[in-house]
């Protein structure tokens, strides 16, 4: 190594190129020729090294070693697998146009803490999708939805509107303990024909009870 300090003790900066022996700590070790040096990685060198990998190495006054680029990787490898990584925040910006983002066998965006999406529009286009949020929260104007089907299944639901307007052509509901309506007014209104059974009834009212039509038939 003392030899290889001697040679890197150079008055001019010069390039040349090495194979990555190990690395430790943020520290390289790189073989170039016949001498081994350690170099760190320039800022402008996105690609994390490995062992293996051929570099572009520059060398300057007072033994001053940085590897510049990640030239190819093992000898033999077939599908690398490039790796982009970088000390602190990292911030892509566009300053006129847009960023496209592609691959094709797929996309993973993971985050440690929060993962921000903002934008005018948002527009997501899938055949399937999953999505796993322990604690949801919408927040919005307006809500439309067009779907063929849907089911959920919940433990508890609850709801709260200033109006709530249905349209359906067939509905059927089972309740398997309790059904409870409370409201200031009820209005039942069938076309055709108004069907109520029980084991027991009891109608209750605390001033009138008014039945009303051509034929009564009690029993």
């Amino acid at each position: 190594m003392q030899a290889a300090a001697r040679k890197l003790n150079r008055e001019v900066t010069t390039i040349d190129e090495g194979t990555v022996l190990d690395v430790k700590d943020g520290v390289f070790t790189v073989r170039v020729g016949d001498f081994e040096c350690a170099a760190r990685r320039a800022k402008s060198c996105l690609v994390a090294p490995a062992p293996g990998d051929v570099v572009l190495c520059s060398f300057g006054p007072g033994g001053r070693s940085f590897v510049l680029a990640v030239l190819e990787g093992p000898a033999g490898e077939t599908q690398p697998t490039t790796k982009l990584d970088v000390e602190g925040d990292l911030e892509i910006s566009v300053g006129a146009g847009k960023l496209d983002l592609r691959a094709a066998k797929g996309v993973s965006v993971a985050s440690g803490d929060e993962l921000n999406l903002v934008g005018r529009a948002l527009s997501v286009s899938a055949l399937e999708g999953s999505l796993f949020v322990q604690k949801l929260a919408y927040l919005g104007d307006r809500l439309k939805a067009e779907v063929e089907a849907i089911k959920t299944v919940g433990k508890t639901r609850d709801s709260f509107f200033e109006r709530v307007s249905e349209r359906v052509k067939r509905s059927f509901r089972t309740v398997e303990d309790i059904d409870q309506l409370k409201a200031n007014k009820v209005d039942y209104a069938a076309e055709t024909t108004l069907a109520m059974r029980a084991a027991h009834a009891v109608v209750h009212a605390e001033e009138l009870i008014k039945v009303d039509g051509k034929q009564i038939q009690l029993g």
